[in-house]
């Protein structure tokens, strides 16, 4: 999967984007609003996203995604798109690193993924989860349009915002 506009590309994850997650997944951000992975070194990082990279492959244009600025030329950030059991529509997810903050990379990022979960998979909706600490995100959504429909535990042992954006 490749999706790209005036300033970024996302594309399929590679293993030797290692470094680059590596540092994403233990950001600060990362850790206290997402989750902490355990991935302590380049190398554990790498046999991870092999595993995404394999996990992606079995679902059919969706998984997880590099977001690429084309300004910086180096990856920014991550985004995903999932289909998880307990919903019946794709849920929508982003992160970025310090130097891919506050450009406007996350608004851009999620609008191309929105028009690919829309175009591909011909969904009426989307979802985005978000813990309710995490104030950005949840005027990032806002501000996208999306509209907040209450909370819910999609994930184990934690009780998240849930957004809509209807297309």
């Amino acid at each position: 999967m490749k999706l790209e506009n005036d300033r970024l590309i996302i594309k399929d994850v590679e293993p030797e984007e290692a470094s680059f997650y590596f540092e994403l997944f233990n950001d600060p951000d990362w850790l206290k609003y997402i989750n902490d992975k355990g991935l302590k070194t380049v190398e554990a990082t790498k046999k991870y996203l092999i595993d995404i990279l394999e996990k992606n492959g079995k679902l059919n244009g969706l998984g997880f995604f590099t977001i690429f600025s084309k300004e910086l030329n180096e990856p920014v950030g991550m985004s995903s798109a999932l289909q998880r059991e307990k919903l019946d529509f794709i849920d929508l997810g982003y992160a970025l690193l310090p130097k891919g903050r506050g450009k406007g990379y996350a608004s851009e990022a999620t609008l191309l993924m929105m028009d690919y979960i829309k175009d591909t998979f011909k969904q009426e909706k989307v979802y985005a989860f978000t813990l309710p600490e995490n104030e950005k995100s949840k005027r990032l959504l806002e501000k996208l349009g999306y509209t907040y429909i209450g909370k819910q535990s999609v994930f184990e042992g934690e009780e998240d915002c849930v957004y809509e954006f209807i297309f």
